[in-house]
């Protein structure tokens, strides 16, 4: 995953098992600046945002679990834009299935557990080693 990819990623694996999981693209946009300067070009209108996410659904398909994407909403309708929906097999046409696709994603999401991408758990082994040699 790109450096932003797994940024996003540790971000919205941190949601899961809140009341309400969902985080606006500003809200994303806006924690990532505040992660490292090398987002601060970011914001809820980014391509570049747009497509990190795609790049989270793929890793989390990888790993079989539900999409972290389904966690980013619009502030305006609090469901996913529409390129969420786009590449799905099969298409969903209606708003109503689409909406229930999303909805389903949603509620599993919130209940899975996620794992940390490889450079934070390596960061994670590497800290715990540190703090045993003091």
């Amino acid at each position: 995953m790109s450096p932003l990819a797994e940024a996003v990623y540790e971000i919205l694996r941190a949601r899961p098992g809140r009341p309400d999981p969902r985080i606006t693209y500003a809200e994303l946009a806006g924690t990532l600046r505040e992660t490292s300067e090398e987002f601060e070009h970011i914001n809820h209108r980014s391509r570049q945002l747009y497509a990190v996410l795609g790049e989270v659904a793929q890793a989390c398909q990888r790993l079989r679990l539900p999409s972290l994407a389904a966690l980013v909403v619009r502030a305006d309708t609090r469901r996913p834009g529409e390129a969420y929906y786009q590449g799905r097999t099969p298409p969903l046409r209606s708003k109503g299935e689409k909406v229930s696709a999303w909805r389903q994603e949603l509620e599993a999401a919130s209940r899975a557990v996620y794992p940390p991408t490889p450079r934070k758990e390596q960061e994670a082994v590497r800290k715990k080693r540190r703090q045993r040699h003091l």
